[in-house]
């Protein structure tokens, strides 16, 4: 079981230690990324905060492609070692480690891992009911954002927590009409809320209905 100390750092040491193990050629389960632009990624994410931006700001996506350009050229071990110590100083991200970090370390530690199995165990983990709280904030807070575009109600089932209806325009949730249930521990709701095909859920009702958007 994973204690419950600096969850978002942990699951740092740990993807540096698998990026490391790994190279930098390794898939992930971020399509069309190696284990290089996944690290570019994490590592632009935290200390190009503007050119991270273009994400979801169009006008700013060449200078991300930019970024990640110089960051994918950088030496793979370096850049491995300077994410590893946390965003710089001038970054607000190195303030806000354990708000903005919880889940996009989990889940990216995730696409390393299950992208992996010939090398690592691969399978689900297990959490400390403190680690658990942690994730479901985060599921409870990036699912609407996520899934609330969704052309049916979905209704989320974390194991052993209270259930998250989402995109329930019409109030049908509660009567069962035309709604998406999802059932499964939170870690791999939380996956699948993030578009993950690994997540080991169970799934009722219209898959097809689920629209995912972007953070």
């Amino acid at each position: 079981m994973l204690g419950p100390m600096s969850f978002s750092s942990s699951e740092r040491a740990r993807m540096v230690s698998l990026f490391e193990q790994l190279g930098p050629e390794a898939p992930t389960l971020c399509e069309g990324w190696t284990t290089r632009d996944l690290l570019a990624h994490l590592w632009v994410r935290e200390n190009k905060v503007l050119a991270a931006t273009g994400m979801f700001v169009p006008a700013l996506a060449g200078r991300l492609d930019k970024e990640m350009d110089a960051a994918r050229a950088r030496d793979y071990q370096e850049l491995c070692a300077a994410w590893g110590r946390g965003a710089g100083r001038t970054s607000p991200v190195r303030y806000l480690d354990n708000i903005v970090n919880t889940a996009e370390h989990f889940v990216h530690h995730e696409d390393i891992r299950r992208a992996n199995p010939d090398h690592v165990d691969a399978q689900p983990r297990e959490f400390s009911r403190v680690v658990e709280d942690k994730l479901h904030r985060a599921l409870r807070t990036l699912a609407p954002r996520l899934l609330g575009k969704s052309r049916q109600p979905v209704v989320l089932y974390p194991e052993g927590w209270e259930r998250i209806v989402l995109a329930d325009k019409h109030g049908v949730a509660d009567t069962g009409n035309a709604v998406v249930s999802v059932h499964g521990p939170v870690g791999e709701l939380l996956l699948f809320v993030f578009g993950r095909d690994a997540a080991q859920v169970r799934i009722e009702g219209d898959a097809a209905a689920i629209v995912r958007s972007s953070v």
